[in-house]
């Protein structure tokens, strides 16, 4: 029996391969249909930016919306976030020392812990979106919040001493710095709820003088104590002497009354006892008196 072979080349399947390429066109369609919708949510409002027609107008609300291929999705919070800056490297918005540097009226620079509370007012968000563009949260605070905080901070604090900064008081500065940077932050869209002053860390040899100085405070404050204790005390002192000696002048009067009134008794008596003849020594006066005897 011969073999037969077919040296014909064969066909390729084009049927097959058309269909596998179907299939994998459906699922990345299928795949980047999923990913274009996106969540907005809770206590947040979005602007769809269009790379052809640019930003919409409409703000979206909290809810699953799609977002085209060549449209971005720009989320901005409308409840307070912060925004912090500190020392501790494994804290804030950055690692390692992020803290404020504050410069003093002394010409010192002390390390701040500074906290920007913000949000966005859903009427602001077409605003923050002009000023800035497609940034996101991560680069506003780090960037944009972080110099107008510097900034805001250096104004009040420049005018300060270092013993303001480190006092227990230096909290009342956050109001201060609020005030400044609110109205700078309201030209972006961005609204300051708080600013809160953390804790200050100067080098030892201020941190010493700042001892130095609390000390002596303290020292002045005892001696002022001490001397309106003294004072008390010497007004008690007089007034004791004075009722004392006021006792006293009470007790010589009613003593001098007692002389008096003792002296007429006995001559009270005296004069119940005559006989009403004139005495045999003496004036012709009725005993004990000068009352003469006629």
């Amino acid at each position: 029996m011969n073999d037969h072979f077919d040296l014909r080349p064969k066909k390729p399947p084009y049927g097959a391969i058309f269909r596998g390429v179907l299939i994998i066109a459906g699922l990345l369609f299928v795949f980047n249909l999923r990913s274009c919708w996106q969540q907005i949510p809770p206590a947040s409002v979005g602007i769809k930016f269009s790379a052809t027609s640019g930003i919409s107008q409409k703000l979206i609300k909290p809810q699953l919306t799609f977002v085209g291929p060549l449209e971005r999705l720009i989320i901005y919070p409308t409840s307070m976030k912060n925004a912090s800056y500190l020392r501790a490297p494994t804290e804030g918005a950055r690692q390692g020392d992020d803290s404020i540097q504050a410069c003093t009226v002394e010409g010192a620079t002390l390390p701040v812990d500074v906290t920007v509370a913000w949000h966005v007012n859903p009427a602001d968000a077409s605003r923050a979106f002009q000023n800035f563009g497609t940034e996101n949260l991560e680069y506003i605070q780090a960037n944009f919040i972080r110099y107008i905080a510097i900034y805001g901070v250096n104004a009040i604090s420049g005018s300060r001493s270092i013993f303001d900064l480190t006092a227990k008081e230096r909290q009342q500065f956050g109001p201060e710095v609020k005030k400044f940077i609110g109205p700078l932050m309201a030209e972006y869209g961005l609204t300051v709820d708080e600013v809160y002053i953390g804790e200050v860390y100067p080098a030892n040899e201020v941190q010493q003088k700042v001892q130095e100085r609390v000390s002596k405070r303290n020292e002045l404050e005892l001696a002022k104590t001490n001397l309106e204790k003294s004072k008390t005390d010497a007004k008690t002192l007089m007034t004791d002497a004075e009722r004392d000696a006021e006792v006293n002048k009470l007790k010589a009067l009613q003593g001098d009354k007692a002389v008096a009134l003792r002296k007429l008794e006995l001559k009270r008596l005296a004069l119940e006892k005559w006989d009403g003849k004139p005495p045999m020594v003496g004036g012709s006066t009725v005993p004990f008196t000068d009352i003469p005897v006629r």
